[in-house]
């Protein structure tokens, strides 16, 4: 069974080292990871895709969608470790 959770972020507020560990979590757990802007929609396959999403974007607001075993766990380390940034 696949579970899936969305979090807004602003990469305005992001710091680079946290959202490189939780893509490091993300991928321990072999979660699929989805970013959304007003314009642009990406599955992130690579570590480099998703920090160029973040520091190109120019919206306030993206969105983060993770798919995958382990999303309680997932829940737990954002609010944990990135909750300053992403909000459900």
């Amino acid at each position: 069974m696949r579970n899936v959770i969305s979090f807004k972020f602003s990469p305005a507020k992001l710091r680079l080292n946290k959202f490189i560990d939780f893509y490091s979590y993300c991928k321990q757990w072999e979660q699929n990871i989805y970013v959304y802007g007003k314009n642009e929609a990406h599955k992130v396959h690579r570590l480099s895709e998703l920090l160029s999403f973040v520091l190109f974007s120019h919206d306030e607001e993206c969105l983060i969608v993770i798919e995958g075993s382990g999303i309680n766990e997932t829940k737990d380390y954002i609010s944990k470790h990135l909750s300053e940034v992403l909000s459900a």
